[in-house]
């Protein structure tokens, strides 16, 4: 039991860190390949992978065309449009940083949207909790923001921001339909599907016979492409669509922790008080909620900010 608790306290951690440098070997991979290429290709080993893992593993698949189609629009949201987006936008010149900031302030997006839809609720002390993170996460990449290239650039990173947040939100619907491997194949099959009809029309399909190409396309396939959405599926299953997506408040200070290690960009005074205040909204945002939130019976799955699915349905994603 010690090692299951130490290994959930692990997975928030790990996550950050990986998806994290899913934003800097995504702009080294698009100075070398094509960025509808890349998503490409990266969707067709990670769902591949995926699959294999899901019968490996024996989990359960969507079972009935309702789910199905649940997964596949959660996907073509989830990977499809974020991914192409930000590819497009990190290929177009935008900074890593600047498109991380505006991507992982999609938990903002998630909690305000789930307070609307009536599926979570945030206490007052959570609501402080995405203010800081927020805050934090400007103040931790604003001394090196700039502005993108282009408008049309902006317009990629708003995009794949509202595609990740999109995602997140419906992926607290997917509880209890499926195995988190199965449905996450699934998830970035659909998404392959989606880029196959579009990335013929924006350049070459091949990947570069160069080693940079390969090793940042190995990474974004294998690791960022098949244990992040694992991790994330499995941080909003056990936290709820809110609280699993906060921790991408702290992307962006580590993404510049790693930028500044990869590519030497130095990592100043502004970065490391970002960081502080977007732990401290982590904090807060992540305090469970003293009384259970009662939601009506068509609510999805995840009903709460700060609460996790009832014990029967946890069984039934495992």
């Amino acid at each position: 039991m010690k090692t299951l608790h130490k290994a959930a306290d692990l997975l928030g951690p790990s996550f950050v860190l990986l998806w994290s440098s899913g934003y800097v070997v995504g702009s080294v991979a698009t100075r070398e390949i094509a960025p509808l290429t890349v998503t490409l290709w990266r969707f067709v080993v990670s769902s591949a992978v995926l699959t294999l893992l899901a019968w490996w593993r024996r989990e359960r698949w969507p079972g009935t065309p309702r789910d199905l189609a649940i997964t596949i629009g959660t996907g073509i949201v989830a990977f499809a449009i974020q991914f192409c987006a930000l590819y497009q936008a990190l290929a177009d010149g935008t900074p890593a940083a600047t498109t991380a900031l505006f991507a992982c302030s999609s938990p903002l997006l998630v909690a305000v949207a789930g307070a609307a839809l009536g599926w979570d609720r945030l206490s007052g002390r959570q609501w402080l909790g995405v203010v800081l993170g927020v805050t934090g996460v400007v103040v931790t990449v604003s001394d090196r923001l700039g502005r993108p290239p282009s408008l049309v650039a902006l317009g990629w990173v708003l995009l794949g921001t509202g595609g990740l947040a999109g995602g997140s939100l419906l992926q607290g619907r997917l509880i209890g339909r499926g195995g988190p491997t199965a449905l996450t194949a699934v998830q970035v099959a659909a998404g392959a599907v989606v880029v196959a009809v579009w990335a013929p029309f924006a350049g070459s399909l091949a990947i570069p016979a160069k080693e940079s190409a390969w090793v940042s396309f190995t990474w974004l396939a294998l690791v960022a492409g098949v244990v992040g959405p694992l991790m994330l599926l499995a941080l909003i299953a056990r936290h709820g669509p809110a609280r699993g997506t906060s921790l991408l408040f702290m992307v962006p200070a580590v993404t510049a922790l790693i930028a500044w290690v990869l590519v030497g960009e130095p990592v100043g005074e502004v970065a490391v008080l970002g960081l502080g205040i977007a732990g401290s909204g982590l904090w807060l945002g992540r305090r469970r909620t003293p009384t259970p939130v009662v939601t009506p019976a068509r609510a999805p799955v995840v009903t709460a900010v700060g609460a996790t699915a009832p014990a029967e349905l946890r069984g039934r994603w495992n």
